[in-house]
């Protein structure tokens, strides 16, 4: 391993050295020892510099409750509380956006899951509380927001973004992260491979990476020799070494501005069940390449379409779909209510279908939740399409009240349905919590609430202060 690192060290420098020195070949006689090396140097130290100020730490506080009883098979239930047990996490992340006197950083849903405060370090003097804009499990993405008020140099702090289409293997890479709480450690690789898929989220494409990660480099940046970002580093193998996966900055630049947009990620949907066309499969059916569907859903969009099991997709909209991987990106990234061509193969015969995309229905996974400076103690989320319909009123969902807190002494459990703000309608938390903030600024310490509880509404006084 070491052979093959110092390999891999030595041909980054002659790479590099080719990318800057470009002069036509000179007499070299006047020419100092160690320029190429110097170049490397020069270069590589350069774009960490540029770079380095974008990283940030990210520390998030969870609570978690344990019953230290529960596994004691006693004859009685115990009169106790579960114990309530604060727990520290550390990640990294990367500011993408200033705007309107905000921050915007992103980092893994996974740094941030089931938070109830987050801090984000800037650098050694300057630490701020961020809130959650958005996080979305399914890609391991996470917004968050921070007030950009005393940050020095902030305009000068958003990292660029490249286009992790253009990547390709062999690519020089650079990681800057927090392991085990080092701040803005530095680690070079390559590019081993792209589109990798290792099981832990549901949409996965992920840049394959042998540049050096650790826990706490989740969520900071993976960024070329251009100084661009190109990837958002999120696992590693913990039993193997140089295998470090990061999200494409395209698919996770989608996510952030789905969740700044609508406040939740809208996913196309297509409703079928796919799976790759195998060795033995392509034998048997005769075809070699495409995704093969295994099920229509009912009332699908690829049902109302005419799509069929069997059916084998080799095109969208005539772009070949090589993988089952690349047609779920693509349709997911589709705009619901967009009319797409499918290129498919049925009964050995070529044929185009026309499918208009739906919306993924959501199952409350993608959520938002409010972290002020003066903390309220609650969580929210916006609700489902199917929630909606189901309790038949407008409003954003209570998911988690923190004991003691101001949302807890003014009465909300979760589970509550908050509909009004002092009789304004709220439908979404980035209403919830823009209304919120224009009442502290107006000097208001109380808000009335209308809040549906089971089938019945009741009126509740949230103290702000």
């Amino acid at each position: 391993m070491r052979t093959l690192t110092l390999f891999l060290t030595s041909a980054i420098i002659l790479l590099l050295a080719c990318r800057v020195d470009t002069t036509p070949a000179k007499n070299n006689s006047d020419e100092p020892k160690g320029s190429i090396l110097e170049a490397f140097e020069k270069e590589l130290t350069e774009i960490v510099d540029r770079v380095s100020p974008s990283v940030v730490t990210i520390f998030a506080v969870q609570t978690v409750e344990f019953n230290p009883f529960e596994d004691f098979d006693l004859p009685f239930r115990l009169p106790f509380e579960p114990f309530r047990q604060e727990r520290r996490s550390l990640g990294s992340g990367v500011i993408v956006k200033y705007e309107k006197g905000k921050v915007y950083i992103l980092t893994n849903n996974h740094v941030v899951e089931d938070a109830r405060s987050i801090t984000v370090r800037f650098d050694k003097h300057t630490e701020r509380k961020a809130r959650i804009v958005g996080t979305d499990p399914k890609t391991d993405i996470a917004v968050l927001e921070v007030e950009a008020k005393g940050i020095k140099d902030i305009e000068k702090r958003v990292a660029k973004l490249g286009d992790s289409d253009k990547v390709r293997v062999g690519q020089i890479v650079i990681a800057i992260g927090n392991p085990y709480g080092l701040e803005r450690t530095v680690t070079v690789g390559v590019v081993s491979a792209l589109k990798r898929s290792i099981g832990i989220t549901q949409y996965e494409s992920y840049i394959q990476t042998d540049a050096p990660i650790n826990p706490g480099n989740s969520g900071g940046p993976l960024i070329n020799i251009k100084g661009e970002v190109i990837g958002i580093n999120t696992a590693i193998v913990a039993s193997g070494q140089g295998l470090g996966f990061a999200i494409p900055i395209n698919l996770a630049k989608w996510v952030m501005d789905q969740i700044l947009q609508h406040g939740r990620v809208i996913r196309g949907w297509l409703g079928v069940v796919i799976q790759e066309i195998t060795p033995d499969i392509g034998e048997a059916i005769g075809v070699r390449e495409g995704i093969i569907i295994a099920q229509v859903i009912k009332d699908s969009p690829a049902e109302r379409a005419g799509l069929k099991v069997g059916d084998i997709i080799i095109a969208l909209n005539g772009k070949k779909m090589d993988s089952v991987r690349d047609l779920q990106i693509a349709i997911m990234r589709t705009k619901p209510g967009t009319v797409v061509t499918l290129t498919v193969i049925r009964e050995g015969k070529k044929r185009e279908i026309k499918v208009k995309i739906g919306e993924l229905p959501e199952r409350g996974v993608t959520r938002q939740r409010d972290y002020e400076g003066e903390d309220l103690g609650l969580s929210l989320r916006d609700l489902t399409p199917q929630e909606r319909a189901r309790i038949g009123v407008e409003g954003v969902l209570v998911v988690g009240v923190e004991p003691g807190s101001l949302a807890h002494r003014s009465g909300l459990r979760p589970g509550d349905v908050i509909m009004r703000v002092n009789y304004r309608k709220v439908r979404t938390v980035q209403e919830f919590k823009r209304l919120i903030e224009n009442l502290k600024e107006m000097g208001k310490t109380k808000v009335l609430l209308l809040v549906r509880r089971g089938e019945s509404n009741l009126y509740l006084v949230l103290n702000l202060e």
